[in-house]
């Protein structure tokens, strides 16, 4: 009996041990195999992302699958997943202005834990102050949510030999001043226009619109957003202006999108344009710019107030949903650091969030890169989208309004009052007035 007992303890024994042994090869395994799925845009800072999780992928032994979409239905994308809980992506690229609706549903992991578990409190102080405050919730003093990861801020691309044929051999300070220069091109020059305006309905229009309705002093709202204030005195007088600048560009203008803007600028047929600075390497290209090393970039122009780019980060989020948290932690944090981040901007160009980068002896030294200082002070003096979970919805309105402005088809005090009776509307519906 007792030789019994033992061999019954020793199979026992054998078995446990095969257990844990068998256990311990699943854990391996399933780290090995695990899977990480990004949602990113189409664009090539999209692209970029995407590549830098292919080489992720690679280093860790992991499988990985990227869904692209173009901007709009990459939206609609990551709502459908996020809002049904489906967890179908462990990684997202966003916008900044879809940032406070998926933080306000709770949609989004917070990431502070994470940060904690590799002895860090946190973002890094490398990133830049206004990129770190539109990846917290409520705005720069709540929880962290995402991770900036590609720097966009716009910028007024200008061509500086033309601008010094005619009269001023520096950055216009203010919109008066960089008017009457471009009109003079525009007067003077063959079949170069002054400036080429971004008009198509939606989102073109408004981010093109937004930095010269904050030179003008506009506010969409006031500070708690009970307020819409679309139909005012600021807002009339930076559509006036706007449509001064639809004068002397190109036909078709109210159809534009920012592709357009860049090709114009490219062929030599614009003086000026406000873009954002991914389209910056294309127009330093030789193969495919007639303006290189003519062309200057600078921060946007003054009027009654300092002016002040639209900052349009694409954040690095994970999901609420995302059933690889650990994982895509990692792989969000090695993409974002400063030389992954430098690594990204050689390769394709993408405008870094980490001061350090922007501030890189190497990159200050190559002509692509040669408006990282113009860009640093752009982001650093940007202005941030309304942070409402509407935003979408607000500027579709908006831009549906200013679009037919720029056409021709309204005044501008009938585009701004009606935009202000539906924008209201829109405002009452999400609850923020009363």
């Amino acid at each position: 009996m007792k030789n019994l007992t033992k061999i019954l303890i020793a199979l026992m024994l054998v078995g446990l041990i095969c257990s844990v042994y068998a256990g311990g090869k699943q854990e391996q395994a399933a780290e090995v195999t695990g899977k990480l799925v990004l949602a990113t845009n189409n664009a090539p800072e999209g692209k970029s992302m995407a590549k830098a999780l292919d080489e992720f992928g690679k280093l860790r032994g992991i499988k990985v699958e990227v869904v692209e979409a173009p901007y709009s239905n990459l939206f609609e994308k990551e709502v459908l997943d996020l809002s049904k809980g489906t967890g179908l992506y462990d990684i997202i690229l966003l916008d900044d202005p879809w940032f406070t609706q998926f933080a306000e549903n709770d949609w989004l992991t917070e990431l502070t834990p994470y940060f904690q578990a590799k002895q860090e409190s946190g973002l890094s102080a490398d990133f830049i102050d206004k990129s770190q405050a539109i990846c917290r919730y409520p705005y720069a003093r709540g929880l962290l949510y995402a991770v900036p990861a590609v720097g966009n801020a716009q910028m007024f691309f200008y061509r500086k030999d033309l601008f010094e044929k005619y009269g001023l051999a520096r950055a216009p300070a203010n919109w008066d001043e960089a008017f009457a220069i471009m009109k003079k091109i525009a007067e003077s020059e063959d079949n170069v226009h002054g400036y080429v305006l971004r008009g198509q309905q939606g989102n073109p229009v408004v981010a093109q619109f937004m930095p010269v309705f904050w030179s003008f002093n506009g506010k969409m709202f006031n500070e708690d957003k009970s307020k819409v204030q679309i139909d005012t005195p600021e807002a009339l007088n930076a559509l006036n202006f706007f449509l001064k600048l639809k004068s002397i560009s190109p036909p078709g203008a109210e159809s534009f999108n920012a592709q357009q803007l860049a090709t114009h600028m490219l062929m030599g047929t614009a003086a000026s344009t406000i873009n954002w600075p991914a389209f910056v390497p294309t127009f330093e290209d030789p193969k495919q710019s007639k303006i290189v090393g003519k062309i200057a970039y600078a921060p946007i122009p003054s009027d009654f107030a300092v002016g002040s780019s639209e900052i349009g980060h694409w954040l690095a989020a994970i999901p609420a949903s995302s059933k690889n948290k650990e994982l895509a932690f990692e792989f969000v944090h090695w993409a974002t650091s400063a030389e992954k981040q430098k690594e990204l901007a050689l390769k394709w160009g993408n405008p870094p969030t980490r001061k350090s980068v922007f501030q890189d002896p190497e990159l200050l030294a190559m002509a692509e890169f040669r408006h990282y200082p113009v860009l640093l002070q752009a982001i650093s003096n940007s202005t941030p989208r309304p942070r409402i979970a509407n935003w979408n919805e607000v500027e579709n309105s908006f831009g549906i309004y200013l679009s037919k402005a720029v056409a021709g088809t309204m005044t501008p005090k009938e585009a701004l009052a009606a935009a202000q009776v539906d924008v209201e509307k829109l405002m009452k519906k999400a609850g923020y007035i009363k």
